[in-house]
């Protein structure tokens, strides 16, 4: 994900860059102090390569999510099986379906850790794919019209372990065309066009197809 932060961050200094320098010069004219809001990562995965992207992601992931589920419902009736032998069994037997519960959970916890990092690996790969590219066409389009910057709305949040995830920055008045990330979207699609790929609803409002999720794995957020 830092590399995603970091190629956001370069995106935004790429075509902020020549055009702070055009607004210095006369010719930037009135148009030199126009700025526009972008939502990068909603951008990214609206778009129709980001879209196919992720749902391959997702059922590449599927193996290991019913893997997951099969592991969860064996802790389960693991536990179930100690609660109704509590009082029936002995210490010894009581002692032993303890261990293998807690040998269980560890193997669970091991191995949604492991494809966490697998899916997260993998997520970070598309967007720094796609990031770059469109990198080029936020560029291209402020240049041809006359934005001095563009500002990204959502800034990644880190702790002591790395991003933990997204805020939105808060945009106290913008005008109705500021916001560009729709025609960004529409101009990456038609510069990347995806064979075969499907209408669907966009990337951003399925947040449970990211990641697997805490106990039940789920499809992974954006």
């Amino acid at each position: 994900m830092k590399n995603r932060v970091l190629t956001i961050f370069a995106v935004c200094l790429i075509f902020a860059g020549p055009s702070l320098s055009r607004a210095q010069s006369p010719s930037a004219g009135a148009a030199s102090g126009k700025i526009g809001l972008l939502n990068i990562q909603a951008a990214i995965l609206n778009t129709a390569e980001g879209k196919k992207s992720m749902a391959d992601l997702d059922k590449k992931y599927q193996p290991k999510k019913a893997e997951l589920q099969k592991m969860q419902q064996d802790i389960q009736g693991l536990e179930d099986q100690i609660q109704r032998q509590q009082t029936a069994a002995s210490d010894t037997a009581q002692a032993q379906l303890t261990r293998q519960l807690d040998e269980k959970k560890k193997i669970f916890t091991r191995t949604q850790q492991d494809a966490q990092d697998d899916f997260t690996s993998d997520r970070s790969d598309v967007v720094s794919r796609i990031s770059q590219k469109m990198g080029r066409v936020v560029q291209d389009f402020a240049e041809q019209n006359g934005y001095a910057a563009i500002l990204d709305t959502v800034a990644p949040v880190f702790s002591n372990n790395g991003q933990i995830g997204d805020a939105q920055v808060p945009v106290y008045y913008a005008g109705k065309d500021v916001d560009i990330t729709e025609e960004i979207v529409r101009r990456y699609d038609a510069a990347n066009p995806v064979a075969g790929a499907a209408s669907e609803p966009p990337a951003a409002a399925k947040p449970a197809a990211t990641k697997p999720a805490a106990k039940t794995p789920e499809k992974p957020k954006p």
